[in-house]
Parts: C-alpha cells; sequence; structure tokens
C-alpha cells in the first residue's frame, strides 16, 4: 500500500496480519527507527495489550488503520526534528513485538 502522510513524501506500507490475532497487524515502513519502533523496525502505534477502545481493531476498517499509520509517521517526522514525540505515550515498558505471522499457517477466508 502507498500512503502519503501530510507534508511528507509517499511511504510504501506493509501490513501482515496473522489469521490467529486479526486485531494485531504488523506494519512496517521504511526509514529510520524511533522510540516508537519494534526491533523488527515494525511499527509500535499502540500498545498490544492495550483494551479494544484504545487502539485499531478490525471492525474499525481499513481507512482507520491507514489514519493511525499516517499519524505515526508524522509524529516521528516530527520527532526526528525536534526530539519531541506529540501524542499520547502508554506509560509501560515497550513490549516485545507480537509474534509475525506465519504464511505456512494461514488459512484461506
Amino acid at each position: 500500500m502507498i500512503l502519503t502522510p501530510t507534508g511528507l513524501d509517499q511511504q510504501r506500507v506493509t501490513i501482515e496480519f496473522s489469521a490467529n490475532s486479526p486485531d494485531i497487524p504488523h506494519i512496517y515502513v521504511a526509514g529510520p527507527g524511533s522510540p516508537h519502533r519494534y526491533n523488527d523496525s515494525s511499527l509500535c502505534i499502540w500498545y498490544p495489550l492495550d483494551p479494544p477502545e484504545q487502539r485499531w481493531t478490525w471492525r474499525d476498517g481499513g481507512t482507520a488503520l491507514a489514519g493511525h499509520i499516517c499519524a505515526h509517521l508524522i509524529r516521528e517526522s516530527w520527532w526526528r526534528k525536534t526530539d519531541e514525540w506529540v501524542g499520547d505515550e502508554a506509560p509501560h515498558p515497550q513490549p516485545e513485538p507480537p509474534q509475525r505471522p506465519d504464511p505456512a499457517q494461514w488459512t484461506p477466508q
């Protein structure tokens, strides 16, 4: 998918879903790291163990997910320029990234 966050260049985004955890997407965008990326470079947009009302879920739809991704990329860009993270940050240690989906275990839908 290609997204163009306001004020930024086009970004190629890869989103992976697991059949076992469809509400926890793994989102990858090329670029330098930030305090809100996991060790595997995927975006840490929200704490995966937060209640559904505080994070994206499948029912929110693709447009809402794209909006979360764009907002995150804009925050990263601002952080790189100012060393200030704009927006809420969870007061807990960064969790390990959720387990990546195994394509061999995907089930057709």
